[in-house]
């Protein structure tokens, strides 16, 4: 794929999306008078949590996120003027780090 249009569809749609996720997310956290030792307190954070539809919106946008800032990443690496094997073996490694903490974390 080209860079321009990586650059557009890649870059630039993933944030749109990332934004739009993200203003939904901060709705739904904000549109209630809580304060934010009970917003966070657990019965209402597994409340929220019991919503498919919430938290499915949420691994999206960590998706969407996750891939806009591995592509903003990219960009910053072609704009250095690295060979494209060495943005390869970074952003793999970046990914690889990711998962293997996500599984620390989770387990």
């Amino acid at each position: 794929m080209r860079e321009s249009k990586l650059r557009f569809w890649g870059v630039y749609i993933t944030g749109i999306i990332t934004l739009f996720l993200l203003s939904i997310h901060f709705f739904m956290l904000f549109a209630n008078n809580m304060s934010f030792d009970v917003r966070t307190s657990a019965p209402v954070v597994n409340e929220y949590l019991s919503n498919t539809a919430y938290y499915a919106l949420l691994g999206l946008l960590l998706i969407v996120a996750f891939t806009h800032g591995l592509l903003g990443i990219r960009r910053s690496m072609y704009d250095f003027g690295l060979k494209k094997g060495v943005k390869d073996v970074i952003v793999g490694g970046i990914i690889l780090l990711i998962i293997l903490l996500f599984f620390y974390l989770t387990t």
